[in-house]
Parts: structure tokens; sequence; C-alpha cells
């Protein structure tokens, strides 16, 4: 994977350019709305929980537009890993032009994928911050750290999309049941309510089981709270993340051959 990024550096910052240009083409705000809509969730999701539903997080000094934020820094995780798995489903059979080329390099659209909801996470993040800002709080040098904690994430759908993506091809009713799966990680995972809400005997099957609980608790510790992050749960995390890689590369690689044929 890293040589055939090395190899074809050029071809990928290409595609993603034209990835991120796709994405706004005949909107009038273009790229603008890479801003207005993480920020446009923000509101709502603060309105309907924070005013409405009047939810609480149970931080001290909370009022509604900090929940918000501490929502929103979850929604954030869950926004990735819904785009990069949602997309990966027709990532190949949306590509047939590619695939037919023999020496075109399959792996670099789901590079490209990625890239792409990481740049719009990343924007996400800035909003983050100068929300976190106008709310009267301050930021922590952890934040620093926010980049590190979300690598396993990163690492882990990488390799979770090669999968996604080769089961597109075979299995075509997958993307009706991706989009369940994503709301019910949503909603199996601390995003929209504190993991001390949830029953004790189901804590260890939802912090361990969910990829989303370990990522989104630590990335509020280190950018909302100026905690450290936990590097035993990190380290464990990160090295099933590294597992997911090599199996979902193998199972490309392994498959790919069979993709011509099927589209």
């Amino acid at each position: 994977m890293i040589s055939s990024l090395f190899n074809h550096k050029y071809l990928f910052l290409q595609m993603f350019k034209r990835a991120v240009q796709q994405r706004y083409r005949g909107s009038q705000l273009g790229f603008i709305w890479a801003f207005v809509y993480p920020l446009l969730m923000l509101l709502v999701y603060t309105f309907v929980f924070g005013f409405v539903m009047k939810a609480k997080w149970g931080v001290p000094g909370q009022d509604n537009l900090a929940f918000g934020i501490i929502l929103f820094a979850g929604l954030l995780c869950h926004s990735l890993v819904a785009e990069v798995m949602v997309g990966s489903v027709t990532l190949i059979t949306g590509n047939a032009q590619y695939v037919k080329k023999v020496v075109f390099p399959l792996e670099l659209l789901t590079l490209v994928a990625l890239a792409n909801a990481l740049l719009h996470m990343v924007i996400g993040i800035l909003i983050l911050m100068v929300m976190h800002l106008l709310t009267g709080n301050e930021l922590h040098l952890t934040a620093v750290l926010a980049p590190i904690v979300l690598a396993p994430l990163v690492i882990f759908l990488l390799g979770a999309s090669w999968f996604v993506s080769v089961l597109g091809v075979y299995v075509r009713d997958l993307g009706q049941f991706m989009g369940v799966f994503m709301t019910v990680l949503l909603f199996m995972a601390p995003i929209v309510y504190p993991f001390n809400l949830i029953p004790e005997v189901m804590q260890p099957y939802v912090y361990w089981l969910n990829p989303l609980s370990i990522v989104v608790e630590q990335f509020r510790a280190v950018m909302l709270y100026g905690q450290m992050p936990n590097w035993h749960d990190l380290g464990i995390y990160s090295l099933a993340a590294f597992g997911m890689l090599i199996a979902g590369q193998w199972f490309f690689k392994a498959t790919r051959e069979g993709f011509a044929d099927v589209i």
C-alpha cells in the first residue's frame, strides 16, 4: 500500500483533487459547503438535544451549547466512519472504467475516498475548536494529540473499506444494509449520550466491540477536557486496527482479479 501510494503519488493527488471538486460541482457555494454543513449539523443537534430534549452530559457548569459541542465531537468521528464505509460499497462498481485497466492501482480508490473524508473531518475539527473558544472555554495543549488518537481509527477504516468495497462487488444488497448498520453504530456508541449511562453489564461490549467507542471517548478527552488519552486502550485498539488493515489488504488483493468479470 505504501509503495503504491509513493509510486503513484501524482495520480493520487490528481484523483483527490477531482474527488473534492466533484463533491461540490454545480452548487452555488462550492467548497464553502464544507464549512456550512458541519456548522449546521452542530446547530441542529444542539437545538434538538440541548434546548428541546434538555439532555445533559453531567459535566460541571455545562450549558446547552456545551452539550452540543460534546455531541458534535462524537458526531465528527461517526461521520468519518459513515462516509467511508457507505461510500466503499460502490467504490469498485462506480469506477468500472478503472477496473478494466490492468495497470491501474485500484487500491488508490480507497485511499482517495479516505483522504476526502479526512479533509472534511479536519474542517469539522476546526469548527469544533472555534465553537469551543466562543463558548468561553480554552483550548488545551492535549488537543495536539488528536491526530494520534484518530490514527488507529483511520487505519481501521482503511482495512475495513477494502473489505466492504470487495463485498460491494459481489453482494449488491450491501448498500441497503450499510445505511442501517451505520445508524446502529451511532446509537450503540457513546455519541448522543455519555458512556456512564450504559448499563454496567453492557459497558465492556459497547466499549470494545464498537469501533467508535474508544476513539470517541479519547478524542473528547484530548480536545475538550484537557486529559491525556488512555494509552493502554488505544494500544489495544491500534493492534486490532493493524490486524484489520492487513486482512483487508490481503482480501482485496486476493479477489481483485475477479472484479472485471462481475462488473
